[in-house]
């Protein structure tokens, strides 16, 4: 028998507990296992459904990486919400109860340089799974990186994501899609990652998004955009970036963010050349000691700022 307080039941044997998010296609509930009371973050499907998000969310999770959000079920059943019910599909996820990234740099802006790098390191840890399995995302950005209890980071929601390398169509939320994907010609969706990941680094450290989409100046046109600035490699974007609020980008992230937005895909480095790259020798550098310190110190900057969203509330 359900708590008063539950919002349906799944199946008959998934109590709906909360709603965690609404999509154009999917609504995302906290649910719990009437049999063990396990719980997860089950996605019902409410319009269109790309099994491709299954396939590549059960090759994701027979890798255990622990940079993943972990694929638990997929099944068809009754869905009853309230007093209305539907035969739907829906998909059981790991659970991560601190949220998303996006929350903690919405309030309380980037993070200062060292914590980036580990955050950051973690994240492309993550698509460094994806990519090596051949899989693209197609979503990446700071609402679908998520925390688990401990405040480890993993990436999640594959509705995008694909194992076709060579893609055509429009995928991703706009700010992070990389030019190529909106003009209607084939790309590589792997490199397009990389564009993605490069605007989720420069709102790690800053908070701060460059540009609403990676256009350029259309012809004849004498203003500017943006990311023309970016492109360019215009010294103005960094007094754009840094304002009267962050002092002293380096240039080792400077030169790692420009590269992974270049409007030219092939210009972009793969995610092996990202993890090596100069501006993250520091997180490289650290013995297995002074990793889980800094590792701690992240989660406590977590835990702050969690109390301070609390104190909001």
């Amino acid at each position: 028998m359900e708590a008063n307080d539950d919002l349906g039941l799944i199946d008959n044997r998934y109590t709906i507990k909360k709603n965690l998010g609404e999509g154009a296609f999917s609504s995302v509930y906290l649910v719990k296992d009437l049999t063990n009371e396990d719980e997860y973050a089950a996605k019902i499907i409410n319009n269109y459904f790309r099994y491709d998000e299954v396939k590549v969310s059960q090759a994701l999770s027979s890798t255990n990486s622990p940079y993943i959000v972990k694929f638990k079920d997929f099944s068809q059943g009754d869905i009853r919400i309230e007093k209305n019910v539907d035969f739907k599909s829906y998909i059981l996820y790991e659970f991560c109860p601190k949220g998303s990234l996006e929350k903690y740099l919405k309030y309380f802006g980037g993070f200062n340089e060292t914590q980036s790098k580990f955050i950051f390191s973690e994240i492309a840890k993550g698509i460094q799974v994806c990519h090596k399995k051949g899989i693209c995302h197609l979503d990446i950005k700071a609402e679908n990186i998520f925390l688990d209890s401990e405040f480890n980071v993993k990436i999640g929601d594959f509705g995008f994501s694909s194992f076709n390398s060579i893609l055509e169509g429009d995928f991703g939320t706009k700010g992070y899609k990389a030019p190529e994907v909106t003009n209607d010609k084939e790309y590589e969706g792997i490199r397009a990652d990389i564009f993605s990941l490069g605007v989720l680094l420069l709102n790690i450290r800053t908070s701060k998004f460059l540009f609403k989409e990676a256009k350029v100046t259309s012809e004849g046109s004498k203003k500017k955009t943006m990311y023309d600035l970016v492109k360019d490699k215009d010294k103005k974007i960094w007094k754009i970036i840094e304002g009267n609020e962050i002092k002293g980008l380096k240039d080792e992230f400077k030169n790692l963010y420009l590269k992974m937005v270049s409007l030219n895909p092939i210009e972009r480095p793969s995610i092996d050349t990202i993890l090596q790259d100069p501006w993250l020798d520091e997180i490289n550098k650290l013995s297995n000691q002074e990793r889980i310190k800094l590792a701690e110190e992240v989660k406590e900057e977590f835990k702050e700022r969690e109390n301070m969203l609390s104190d909001q509330d």
